[in-house]
Order: C-alpha cells, then structure tokens, then sequence
C-alpha cells in the first residue's frame, strides 16, 4: 500500500507541476485578452465558450468515466474499449457540435457571438476528445504526456494571444487561439496513447448501443451538472450586460482553473476505489478517507486565503475594469470548498456504481439552480449567480456524501479537516496582522503559517515527510 501511496503521489506531483505551469501560462493568456478586449468583449468570449460547454458536456455523456473503469478491469480489451468509447464520443461531438449552431441561430446574441459559436466549437472537440483517453493515463498511472500536452497548448495559446495583444485583436480572433490550443493538446495526447494501444475509430452499431446503455446515467447527470456549473452564465448573458458577464467571466474562470487540481487527483485513485469496493472494503475506505484527508489540507487554507486576496488576484488576472469581480470571486471561494469534496464524491458514486440514484441530486440541484439563478440574477447579476453556485455545490455535495454513507455504512473522519481548519485560523490571523499587504508577500507568509501550524497539529507527521523525500526523487517509471 505504501508503495501504491508513493506512486500516486509522484504522479499527482507532476499533475501539480504541469497543471501548475499549464494554469500560469493560461492565467498569463487570459490577462493579455481582458487588456486587450476590455469587460464588453470578454463578456461576448464568455457569452460563446459558456455556449458551446452546453452541447461540449451533453457530447461527453459519461464517457471519460467509462473508460477509465472498464480498462481498469483486469481482462480488458484495452484496444477495443477504447476505440469504441473514442468512436462514441466523435459520433455525439458530430451530432451536438452541429446542434449547436441550429441553436445559436435562434438565441438573442449578437452575429459576432454566433461566428465565435462557430470558430470555437472545433476547440471543444478537440479538448473533448483528449479528456476521453485520460482514463488511459490514470490506468498507466502515468501524468507526464498529460502535462506535456496540457503546456504546449497554452503554450502556443499565449504565443498566439501574445501576438493579439500587440497587434490588436478581437474576441474572435482569441477565440481561434483556443481552438489552436486544443488541437495542439489532442495531436500531443492521440500520438501517445496511439503508440501505446492500437486504437482506432470503430463504428459498430451493437458496441454503440452497449456503450450508451452503460453512460446514460452518467450523461444524464453530467447535463444536469451542466445546468448549474455554467447555466450561470448563459442566463447572465440572457438577463444582463455583455459587461456583467465579462466580470463574473473573470470569477468565473478563475474558479475553473483551481478546481482542476481535486479532479486531477480524484481521477488518479477512482480506479483504485472502484477495483477495491469489491475486492477489499478495508482497502477501499482507506483510500477514500486519504484522498478526503488530501483534499481538506489543501482547500480550507485556499479558500481563506483566496477571499481575503481576492481584489489582488482580480488585479492581477484582468488589469483595471474588472474591480467588481472580486465580489463573486470571494463567494466562488466558498464554492471551491464543496466543489473539491464533491469531486471525491462523485468520482466514488460512480465506483461504487450508484450513479443512477446520483441522477436524482443533479436533477433537483438544476432546478433549483435555474429557479434561483432567474431570481438572484435579475437583481443582483453575477453575486446573484456566485451565491446560487455556492449553495447548489453544498446540497449536491452533501447529498453525495449521504448517498455514499447508504451504499458503504461509511463516513470520512473529519479529524484532518479540523487540524486544516485550525491550522488556516492561525494562518489568517497572520495575514490580517501582516505590516506589509504584499500579495507575493503574504502568498509566502501564508504558506509558512499554514505549513507550520498543520505540522504543529499534528496533520502532517514525520512518515508523510519521508514520504515526499522519496517522492520527489526522479522515477524514470513515471515518465
């Protein structure tokens, strides 16, 4: 086990690490498109990224999952699982993409907004088509393809954007950015895994037919997910300014970025819960009580110290004219906290195969979602839109975890959860009383405290150091 624990830390290190230089230089990107765009023209990039995610997620149908825990099995047909699932998901992005332009048609937006519909759907498939052959990757555990991939397309999105930004672009002209970026990402991801396993596009009518059997539930509440993770956004684009969704857009893409890091990990151990629900319960709530454990060590501090820098971050990330977006950011924060959770949550769901009772959830959590959005929105616009967001996230999460306790008599201790909680009190003290608001200054600060104080409480002990000694040592296995 303690080998396996080493393992799955390494890769999720170099998961860190690239998704970390991945999000820098994707933070760098956006920085230069608000400069350049101002808060009008980022609303309407907003406005049609926000639209195409409807029909991009309706086209994911609960495929990424399905691959990782049927090759996950020990007499899979690796190359024949995943040229089916590969196949299934060009078929729907086919169907959904082309859907997706019927109805932009029809929707009261601007005819710039209907051409970025059109440019940036490309950039959907492509990212939609790399995140199914992640399961590959989580199997192998090996993350560093990933990573490489996931830098080079920002990568090559900032070069682009860079070249806006002096020549002065549109937001069309981002938008084909993103598109480049995510064909670079998939070239990246398909040359390697092609490599690896012979998988090729397969359309049988019979393996179709299965394989939708098997994801309709996890596609039904991967759209109600949907409904209330960007709903937000498009009802503010229908109720609102283009100016009132560039500044939640500025929130709002900062709270994608960070939440990437709990699905990343989650990913790597669910097919570790799914292989062990049956064959080892011990073993099963031993890596799900670590990975909560994980978890809460990270998010409690991110969340207290992104509140309390969120006007600095808003600076940082947009430049002037977006000083507003710290409102939302800080309730966003809040959301962070149940969202991280939820991903554990829903990853364990579907290991331990209830996703069809998670389907009633997702379904009253989106319309509730809708019903409070079509309030909040109309008279306090995107704070509206945070607060319904972090609300909705803690009902789903909660009712998660209720689910999970149901299936497995199981709940998580919260003995982590409250060294992280007392741990991050102290933390936040020392940023209040701080004589210099340096935002790099208090970054520093606030990780020593934090880090001090966790070891003080005992949440981080001498084995998890020797641990992170040898983890950090090169692994060639790894690469």
């Amino acid at each position: 086990m303690s080998e396996l624990k080493k393992k799955i830390a390494q890769n999720f290190l170099i998961s860190f690490g690239g998704r970390f230089a991945a999000g820098a230089l994707g933070i760098i990107s956006v920085a230069l498109i608000t400069r350049t765009i101002g808060a009008d023209g980022f609303g309407a990039y907003s406005t049609a990224i926000a639209f195409l995610y409807i029909f991009s997620v309706c086209a994911d149908f609960g495929l990424y999952p399905l691959l990782a825990r049927e090759i996950a099995k020990p007499d899979a047909d690796e190359a024949r699982v995943i040229s089916v699932i590969f196949s299934t998901r060009l078929l729907l992005l086919s169907v959904f993409m082309t859907l997706s332009f019927a109805v932009v048609v029809f929707m009261p937006y601007s005819g710039a907004v209907k051409w970025g519909v059109v440019i940036a759907s490309l950039g959907f498939a492509f990212q939609s088509l790399s995140a199914v052959l992640m399961g590959v990757f989580q199997k192998q555990l090996k993350t560093a393809i990933p990573a490489i991939a996931d830098i080079a397309a920002r990568v090559a999105q900032l070069a682009a954007a860079l070249y806006l930004f002096y020549t002065g672009g549109n937001f069309l002209h981002f938008l084909f950015v993103f598109t480049v970026g995510g064909a670079v990402q998939f070239v990246i991801v398909c040359f390697y895994v092609r490599r690896q396993i012979p998988f090729r596009v397969l359309f049988q009518k019979n393996a179709f037919v299965r394989t939708i059997q098997e994801s309709w539930p996890m596609a039904i509440s991967a759209v109600l997910v949907l409904v209330y993770f960007k709903g937000d956004t498009v009802l503010l684009s229908l109720l609102r300014t283009p100016h009132d969704v560039g500044v939640y857009g500025v929130a709002y893409k900062i709270l994608e970025n960070i939440i990437f890091f709990p699905i990343m990990f989650v990913g790597l151990v669910m097919p570790l819960l799914s292989k062990y629900f049956t064959a080892d319960i011990g073993l099963f709530r031993a890596v799900f009580q670590k990975t909560f454990d994980f978890l809460a060590m990270i998010v409690v501090p991110l969340a207290v110290g992104g509140i309390y820098l969120a006007p600095d971050i808003v600076h940082i990330l947009a430049g002037g004219g977006f000083e507003e977006a710290a409102v939302p950011l800080r309730i966003l924060f809040v959301a962070i906290v149940f969202i991280f959770f939820g991903a554990l949550f829903g990853s364990t769901i579907i290991a331990i195969h209830k996703q069809k009772k998670v389907m009633w959830v997702y379904g009253a959590a989106a319309a509730l979602n809708i019903i409070a959005n079509l309030y909040l929105i109309s008279y306090y616009s995107y704070v509206g839109a945070a607060a319904t967001t972090a609300v909705t996230e803690l009902l789903v999460s909660s009712c998660m975890l209720f689910i999970i306790y149901r299936a497995t008599d199981h709940l998580p201790r919260i003995g982590a959860l409250v060294k992280a909680c007392g741990a991050t009190v102290l933390m936040a003290a020392a940023l209040f009383i701080s004589p210099s608001q340096s935002f790099l200054f208090l970054i520093g600060l606030g990780a020593a405290v934090y880090a001090g104080a966790l070891y003080a409480f005992k949440g981080i002990t001498q084995e998890d150091l020797r641990l992170l000694r040898q983890i950090v040592r090169p692994s060639r296995e790894l690469i």
